[in-house]
């Protein structure tokens, strides 16, 4: 590995299921010292696909392109953007933490402090983006020293919040219960398959009801595998609740409508999760499968213009057929029916 890849400090990722507690554990870590916490990052895991697919561009014509011809390897390429969006991020530390700034901005400011002293290191950042739980692969690319941490929640009291949450203040983030499973299910699947593919040392499973129940042996052990030293005040914003679904205690979830096959397969998972000890060993067939599920998904982006230029061409096609068929049409009455469709029959067209 390059020596510059090897300084890149090493971002933290929360994923989950939305309504796990990611927003909560982000603003617990950042309390750190050492940590910076961060708002979602919806863009990092496309922007991954967006630089592979700028590689495959810049060494498609093998010793005539540029990245080829340098000998620039994948890995390297997208490990240097990670390493600019990392500075990026910390060297706007100043502006993230202004509160002045943000009220200009008409932004409200954080739910707590990003820094309690201007000595604090803040060497790494942490975000808690739940769609990046489809991106590990991707992210393990732009940042090859990035953390892990699985945060696992009941799947019962997910479905519960998702479907007591309305984001936008009026629109639920899920439409009933099938669907809050579902959702459930694809996130929690993509990290469970990079706990396998990845292991302990990379992706830390970690229950949120041991954050609940038993905060600080949860948080030492957190912080032991982020290689950071016991800091107290992260276990301060648990006193707070932040976006929060405020889900009522009568709320009934059940749905007759809902396939139980759904249910049965999403709280098995989830029992799985709560209860059984995360492997230790690493599964390499796991990782291959992660690795050609991101190339699949660079190859149909970097076709999407190659394939939008043959729709163009069947289109124009068609209206070229369209055309000859009013003409046609036009010639042997004398004239284009009202209801004339370039579909119509010859029956029609003599009707």
């Amino acid at each position: 590995m390059p020596p510059l890849v090897e300084r890149t400090n090493k971002p933290i990722f929360i994923v989950s299921s939305g309504r796990s507690g990611s927003t909560i554990l982000t603003w617990c870590l950042g309390q750190h010292p050492n940590i910076l916490p961060q708002e979602e990052s919806n863009w990092l895991g496309p922007f991954a696909i967006d630089v592979a697919i700028g590689y495959q561009r810049g060494t498609v014509r093998g010793e005539r392109g540029q990245l080829s011809a340098n000998f620039i390897e994948r890995e390297e390429f997208l490990s240097r953007f990670g390493q600019t969006v990392n500075h990026l991020i910390l060297g706007h530390r100043g502006q993230f933490e202004d509160r002045d700034l943000r009220r200009k901005a008409g932004w409200f400011p954080p739910p707590f402090n990003v820094s309690r002293s201007v000595d604090d290191p803040k060497s790494r950042w942490v975000d808690g983006t739940p769609e990046n739980s489809f991106y590990i692969y991707g992210l393990r690319r732009l940042f090859p020293q990035a953390l892990f941490i699985h945060l696992v929640r009941d799947v019962t009291d997910v479905v519960r919040s998702l479907l007591n949450f309305f984001p936008d203040g009026r629109n639920r983030l899920v439409a009933n219960e099938q669907t809050a499973y579902e959702y459930w299910l694809r996130k929690v699947n993509c990290c469970v398959e990079a706990e396998q593919a990845y292991g302990p040392e990379v992706i830390y499973r970690m229950r949120y009801s041991d954050i609940i129940d038993q905060p600080e042996t949860a948080m030492r052990s957190l912080l032991d595998f982020l290689g950071e030293p016991y800091a107290p005040e992260c276990l301060e914003p648990l006193a707070q609740r932040i976006n929060s679904a405020n889900v009522p205690v009568d709320f009934n979830a059940t749905d007759p409508a809902t396939d139980p096959t759904i249910v049965e397969r999403a709280r098995k998972l989830s029992d799985e999760l709560q209860k059984t000890s995360q492997q230790r060993q690493v599964s390499a067939s796991v990782a291959k499968k992660l690795e050609a599920e991101f190339n699949q998904r660079v190859q149909y982006f970097a076709n999407l213009e190659a394939k939008y230029s043959d729709a163009q061409q069947v289109v124009a096609k068609l209206q070229q057929q369209f055309e000859t068929l009013k003409g046609t049409a036009h010639d042997e009455q004398g004239g284009l029916p009202q209801q004339f469709h370039p579909f119509s029959s010859a029956k029609e067209l003599q009707g």
